[in-house]
C-alpha cells in the first residue's frame, strides 16, 4: 500500500479486531496462593503468557502471594479443584479486548 497512514490504520483496526476475539475466549484471573503451594498451582495454569506473580502489600500476609494471569475460558471450570484446593480470593473478569500488540509492528 503506497499511502503509509492508510497503512498504519489499518494496522490498528485489525488489532483492535483481534484483540476483541482474543478476549471473547480469555478470562483475566486474579487469586492469591502461599508461596509454598506457587508451583503446584503454576504447573497446572493454562496461562497465556507467564503470570504476573507479586507478593502481598500487607505484612501479616506473610508467605502469600497474588497471580495475575489470562486463560482459555474452556479451561477455567477443569481448573476449579485445583483452585479451591491451593488458592484464596478468586477474582475472574471478562475482558474486553486483549491487544496482541508485540505481533504487530
Amino acid at each position: 500500500m503506497k499511502d503509509e497512514w492508510k497503512k498504519e490504520k489499518i494496522k490498528d483496526i485489525l488489532v483492535l479486531l483481534k484483540g476483541v476475539i482474543m478476549a471473547s475466549k480469555s478470562l483475566r484471573v486474579f487469586l492469591n496462593v502461599k508461596e509454598k503451594n506457587l508451583n503446584k498451582i503454576l504447573a497446572e495454569l493454562p496461562a497465556l503468557k507467564p503470570p504476573t506473580i507479586s507478593k502481598l502489600a500487607i505484612t501479616d500476609a506473610n508467605g502469600w502471594v497474588a497471580i495475575n494471569t489470562i486463560i482459555k475460558k474452556s479451561k477455567f471450570l477443569s481448573l476449579i479443584p485445583v483452585l479451591r484446593k491451593y488458592a484464596q480470593g478468586l477474582v475472574v473478569h471478562e475482558p474486553r479486548q486483549i491487544l496482541p500488540l508485540e505481533q504487530n509492528k
